[in-house]
């Protein structure tokens, strides 16, 4: 019982995303500025590309995890993409769920709540299979932040290849960049 509630759920906010899509559209062409309704289009259409994509990754637990984080609200805006060739790694796909869980609830931890923070996570599927993960935003604490980074254990099917702050010191705005390999 408990499951169909939350497929009910995912699918309310899948359709209430999409019609929100819609309703700016319709307002761009009632407006007769068919290029901005063209870029919704576009944008709208890439969204369910990488979607799909997501799904072919054989990650079920973890492509609905990132689907319903991305049409939840949060201290930033969550995208994804699938780079290479489509791969099975439903064997990663609990520990996949279970990293982002982590890395996601550090970043909500530090992300500023007043700013236009964005993460994107890119799948890279090829050989070696690699996961990035990049923040742009303002951090709170950037130096918590780091240590609470540098304190995530990683399981024995990922390792950190690299992860850095990059701080513009003459503004609050960071960029935050981990690469995880699978081994």
């Amino acid at each position: 019982m408990i499951k169909t509630e939350k497929e009910i759920e995912l699918l309310s906010s899948a359709r209430h995303e999409y019609l929100n899509d819609l309703q700016l559209i319709k307002g761009y062409l009632f407006l007769k500025k068919p290029e901005k309704a063209e870029k919704i289009i576009g944008r709208v259409t890439e969204k369910l590309h990488h979607q799909a994509r997501l799904a072919r990754l054989h990650i079920p637990e973890c492509a609905v995890y990132l689907m319903d984080y991305g049409w939840s609200s949060h201290e930033f805006s969550l995208s994804y993409e699938v780079v290479g060739p489509d791969r099975d790694l439903s064997f990663y796909d609990e520990e996949l769920t279970t990293v982002y869980q982590e890395l996601f609830g550090i970043i909500e931890q530090y992300a500023s709540p007043i700013a236009d923070n964005t993460v994107r996570v890119v799948f890279n599927t090829e050989s070696p299979l690699r996961i990035q993960i990049y923040f742009d935003g303002v951090v709170t604490d950037v130096k918590a932040a780091e240590k609470q980074l540098n304190k995530q254990e990683m399981n024995h099917s990922f390792q950190w290849v690299e992860h850095y702050l990059i701080n513009n010191e003459s503004n609050e705005n960071v960029r935050w960049i981990m690469c995880l390999s699978i081994k």
